[in-house]
């Protein structure tokens, strides 16, 4: 990832940020409210399980879950070890989990950075039960059970005969039982959810009933919490509500759920050019200008993750005014249309998503470009490449 900044104001911005004038803003006092707002919607009892895998869905991993934990967060959810490890680099202590697993030779270094895997398969249990047995301990594991989705997990309907094969791993204890919901967001697909859901039931009875007592029972993301109250378990896995992004996650009866975007994303204005009418700019000659146009060329482009999905078609924020991307968004650089932004100059702050804070005026929002590009909003701040700083506000 780029360099990592604090900042508290516009001037701070122009001091702390060095050579290419692209940035992105995280605004942690919204990632702070928006874990307020999920806290105060479950019940006093479950446990939080914030997800920041994916380095926080492109928000930055280590300074995310510093804030998260000093707001309550009761355990983190990443997809691999290697992310689970940075957060221990990072300081925090609070329990892991490893949403995807881990591979065999990295049984031991779970054990070592106390991370909590997730198991789905007899060979995983057996590595973690050897590793754990070399270094004198008995560790925990969260086993996955597939209800529905079709990825990870052991069958539902193939329980009966796994269960039994636990009782030999003397130095692994099951003390979670997790499934993942394939299409909680969708009406359409509510008898799926509902079947995901007794599945899960039915699988923790059965485990009840062979005499194992998980402590932890999770079968909700951002989508089980916010539409499906009976599936909250004793721990939630809130994803990209942290982060705001709720518009195309959520059922669509939330209207309002009273979450803040956390990232923006800026660029700067390093060149204006006037271009005559009938002329093209741009790979492709996609976009000919049907006047005198006022051409600005930014210092962002795809491999910074400005989709190039997004030529011809999205907007940026100029001066308070949204201004159209023209031509097709090449890999470092990206060209918009400024003819109508009065007083346009060389060095003016660009927004490409989120908002400006020095003004209050329009937005992109990340569901938005999502929208734009035919893809989700989890894609779009997730891809916000590595040499685009992070600058964290608050």
């Amino acid at each position: 990832m780029g360099k990592l900044h604090r900042m508290s104001s516009f001037e701070d911005e122009q001091i702390k940020i060095s050579g290419r004038p692209t940035w992105a803003e995280i605004h942690l006092d919204n990632l702070a409210a928006n874990f307020r707002q999920i806290r105060n919607l479950v019940s006093p009892t479950a446990r939080i399980m914030a997800i920041v895998k994916a380095d926080a869905y492109g928000h930055g991993a280590m300074e995310c879950a510093r804030r998260l934990a000093t707001e309550g967060a009761d355990w983190f959810g990443v997809a691999i070890p290697e992310e689970g490890i940075h957060l221990r680099w990072a300081g925090i202590t609070e329990p892991v989990l490893c949403l995807g697993g881990f591979w065999p030779d990295q049984a031991a270094a779970c054990i070592q950075q106390r991370l909590t895997p997730v198991v789905y398969r007899l060979d995983m249990i057996e590595s973690l039960n050897q590793a754990a047995t070399d270094a004198g301990v008995v560790v925990d594991a969260h086993l996955k059970i597939d209800t529905g989705m079709g990825r990870l997990g052991v069958r539902f309907d193939e329980l009966s005969n796994f269960i039994p094969h636990l009782a030999r791993f003397r130095n692994v204890r099951i003390d979670g039982l997790m499934t993942h919901f394939a299409a909680a967001d969708d009406a359409s697909c509510r008898p799926l959810t509902r079947d995901q859901i007794t599945r899960f039931e039915e699988a923790a009875g059965l485990f009840r009933q062979r005499g194992y007592h998980p402590t932890y029972l999770h079968l909700s993301n951002s989508a089980g919490i916010y539409g499906h109250r009976e599936a909250w378990g004793n721990m939630v896995r809130p994803g990209g509500v942290l982060y705001g992004l709720w518009r195309d996650v959520l059922p669509l009866s939330f209207s309002d759920p009273k979450l803040a975007p956390v990232m923006s994303l800026h660029s700067g204005i390093s060149m204006l050019k006037w271009i005559p009418p009938g002329e093209t700019i741009g790979y492709g000659c996609t976009f000919e200008a049907s006047r005198k146009s006022l051409i600005a060329t930014l210092p962002v482009g795809y491999h910074d993750g400005y989709m190039r999905a997004l030529s011809n078609r999205a907007n940026v924020i100029v001066r308070g005014a949204y201004a159209p991307v023209v031509g097709r968004v090449s890999m470092d650089l990206t060209l918009i249309d400024v003819t109508n932004i009065a007083g346009v100059q060389i060095g003016d702050k660009v927004t490409l998503l989120g908002w400006d804070r020095e003004t209050a005026g329009p937005n992109v929002t990340a569901e938005d470009l999502a929208r734009t590009a035919g893809t989700l909003s989890y894609e779009v701040t997730c891809g916000i490449g590595e040499r685009v700083p992070r600058l964290y506000v608050g």
